[in-house]
């Protein structure tokens, strides 16, 4: 798929008839004729396309669809997958339209081929964007027919085994996407052989040096070890055997990529690294792999922290096996993994596995649950993600490795990234439940929104309609999906909230003034539209919510000239807020107002108003700018909670943070943050406490009580 191919006027080259005798023999173990002889159809279609093509290491196109498409056809893949890989390429590299392909090979190979093809014909200003578009598009249709991604890996993985004839340029971007996006999307879909090949591959073509190097010294180590692991699979043979336990015993060698990963991330040397090797043991039933485990750790210590049971709780992609790992001869770790057969071609072929046993005949990601949530995820991304580039980066970090897995109050199991907290979660779970979201519990206890959840937790999330979204969550979040959907959110959010406030002000202006927008006419408020860049009504109101467009000078634009004459003169009653104009209102770091406070708003351009107390310093520069600023007053009956700043100066004692923290708690108030200083010239501590509080009232009161105690000297509010 990859554009590896340069177009030539070379005459064609009769086929390699032994690769495709060899081919057509593997489709004929488990295919009936009529669908060989359609796949022979698309072959000779493929071939006749792409005549007088060859690829830049010099070998005829052909050989790379062909290539693909075997690999394919020894996972067993429908004769509709077969064919599709087969003809590839022939609409992004050939004068082939989908049309074509359709009227020959049908809808469902068409739409096939069309998936994993290039949006070549649409211009984009970057290289990135359009990777971005391209990827895109494969997951648009890998949504509608899983075969989709199946076709496009094996293309990549031939791609990259006929790669030495690109530039190093090229092979390093190839192989740096391979890592980032394809490498992974094979272990999401439990494709591990696949997996593997192409992340050594992508190493090599990043790092050749690095490769041959560490490549070397791994053919080395198996030389020196060769004989510990012999003897190791002897005793474990036997002892399974006096067991009555029949079973396969392999042992195994990590993958060259994954050595140099597990290298860069403990700064180890390659002498460090001592579990190169491992063992596999594949039995016959569950039972007997609990048992097979029972045996393993008799014969060696077990590590601590160690052992996995991934067949009572699968992966996501449906992996399952039991690992453990025990201190073997001379101190060594060694891994060892125990499955049934079937867990162990499941692991090797993940959703190609499908095919091979017929209990799954449908190609629609509907019928494969766990890829599509994963699918849709990436969907979700797509939509809520701004631009392409965003877009690519989203699923780069979905795509990362490491991951969590917690359970639902229902009992179901979630997959999560590493370090994900109770708000990916409950955005994991559904968007609008994220949305929402007012409280969680884990294990049954109530816990922050940033908590981070750890493997085998029971999760619960509670949900309220009032609620929404807080923008601190994006500085815990990690997943994607969560991040996407609280901007989005907070985007929509914002604008309702604006809307709702530049309603209000506009209102309030003019209905000082006994005036009703009702009675503006409409070709008035319609110039005043176009002056201000506005298709309707409810865009201006967003504007002076925003700060955009200050109420008083819209309100003179739109209201009669009689009646505005001594508009700027007229002294305006406050407007009333009650602490829930979501974020187009802001209160002041400076002052920190609270109710009961004589508050005055700062009108700031794209963040609403900012509302300070009267007597602050830093609102008392901007009274000049009459239109900057509104006069404020608290609605009755705020049942909130307000940041307000105290600053104690206590005795240098031993436990007096403890004494004065629980005596905020008792007013009910709680403590925000904290910070210590301590004052060298006098021997007294100063203590700076940001606290949520309800009114001025409650604060006058917690102020008092804090003067009473006998190590407090000094209690004073925070002034700017």
């Amino acid at each position: 798929m990859e554009s590896l191919n340069r177009k030539t006027s070379i005459k064609t080259t009769s086929i390699d008839t032994k690769k495709f005798v060899e081919f057509k023999k593997i489709l004929q173990k488990y295919l009936n004729a009529y669908q060989v002889k359609k796949i022979e159809k698309a072959f000779s279609f493929a071939q006749v396309a792409h005549k007088g093509q060859k690829r830049e290491s010099g070998e005829a196109f052909i050989q790379h669809p062909l290539s693909t498409a075997s690999y394919l056809a020894n996972l067993q893949l429908d004769h509709e997958s077969i064919m599709a890989a087969i003809l590839h390429d022939v609409i992004e590299d050939t004068e082939t339209e989908k049309e074509n392909l359709k009227k020959e090979f049908g809808q469902k190979v068409s739409d096939l081929v069309d998936g994993v093809s290039k949006l070549d014909k649409i211009n984009f200003s970057t290289k990135e964007e359009a990777d971005a578009a391209n990827l895109r598009k494969m997951i648009l249709a890998m949504s509608q027919d899983i075969r989709v991604i199946l076709i496009k890996l094996a293309d990549r993985r031939h791609n990259l085994k006929t790669i030495k004839a690109l530039s190093y340029a090229r092979r390093r971007k190839i192989g740096r996407e391979t890592l980032d996006i394809f490498a992974p999307i094979a272990l999401r879909l439990g494709i591990h052989n696949m997996k593997v090949e192409m992340e050594d591959l992508a190493f090599e073509s990043i790092y050749p040096i690095r490769y041959k190097i560490l490549k070397e010294k791994i053919d080395t180590s198996r030389g020196n070890r060769k004989g510990i692991m012999k003897k190791i699979q002897k005793v474990i043979e036997s002892k399974l055997n006096t067991e009555g336990l029949k079973s396969t015993v392999i042992t195994r060698e990590k993958h060259v990529y994954g050595i140099y990963k597990k290298m860069r991330q403990k700064e180890l040397r390659f002498s460090q690294v001592h579990d190169l090797f491992g063992v596999r043991i594949i039995t016959n039933s569950v039972d007997d792999c609990y048992r097979t485990l029972g045996v393993i750790h008799n014969l060696y210590t077990p590590m601590p922290g160690k052992f996995k049971d991934y067949i009572a709780i699968p992966k996501s992609n449906g992996y399952q096996s039991l690992h453990t790992t025990i201190f073997g001869p001379h101190g060594l770790p060694l891994e060892f993994q125990i499955r049934t057969d079937k867990m162990d071609f499941l692991a090797q072929t993940g959703i190609a596995a499908h095919w091979f046993y017929k209990s799954k005949k449908s190609t629609s990601i509907k019928d494969y649950t766990k890829e599509q949530q994963w699918i849709t995820n990436l969907l979700n991304i797509q939509q809520d993600s701004g631009d392409p580039i965003g877009y690519l980066k989203s699923i780069k970090a979905d795509l990362r490795p490491g991951k969590v897995y917690v359970f639902t109050h229902k009992g179901d199991i979630l997959e999560l990234s590493k370090r994900s907290t109770v708000i990916d979660f409950a955005y994991s779970v559904h968007t609008d439940l994220g949305n929402t979201f007012s409280s969680a519990q884990i294990d049954g206890k109530k816990v922050s929104p940033n908590t981070i959840l750890k493997n085998g937790q029971k999760v619960k999330v509670f949900n309220n309609k009032n609620s929404k979204p807080d923008p601190s969550w994006l500085n815990f979040v990690i997943t994607e999906k969560a991040r996407q959907s609280i901007r989005a959110a907070l985007k929509l959010t914002q604008r309702k909230d604006a809307m709702n406030l530049g309603k209000k002000l506009l209102n309030h202006v003019l209905t000082d003034f006994g005036i009703k927008l009702n009675d503006i006419p409409f070709k008035t408020l319609k110039l005043v539209l176009q002056e201000y860049g506005c298709s309707n009504i409810e865009d201006l109101y967003c504007e002076i919510g925003l700060g955009n467009r200050i109420p008083k000078i819209v309100a003179m634009r739109v209201a009669p000239i009689n009646t505005t004459k001594n508009l700027t003169k007229k002294k305006l009653k406050g407007v009333h807020i009650q602490g829930t104009e979501g974020l187009v209102l802001s209160y002041a770091k400076c002052c920190y107002p609270i109710p009961g406070d004589s508050i005055i708003g700062h009108i700031s351009p794209g963040k609403g108003i900012v509302v300070h107390r009267q007597s602050c310093m830093g609102i008392k520069h901007t009274k000049r700018i009459n239109e900057q600023n509104i006069d404020l007053m608290w609605s009755e009956n705020i049942d909130d909670l307000f940041s307000s700043c105290l600053k104690v100066e206590v005795e240098n004692k031993r436990g007096v943070l403890a004494e004065i923290s629980s005596l905020i708690a008792k007013n009910e108030c709680n403590i925000d943050s904290v910070t210590y200083d301590d004052t060298k010239e006098t021997g007294h501590n100063i203590m700076i406490f940001v606290i949520s509080i309800t009114s001025l009232k409650a604060l006058s009161k917690l102020m008092s009580q804090l003067k009473k105690n006998i190590n407090v000297l000094n209690v004073i509010r925070k002034q700017s």
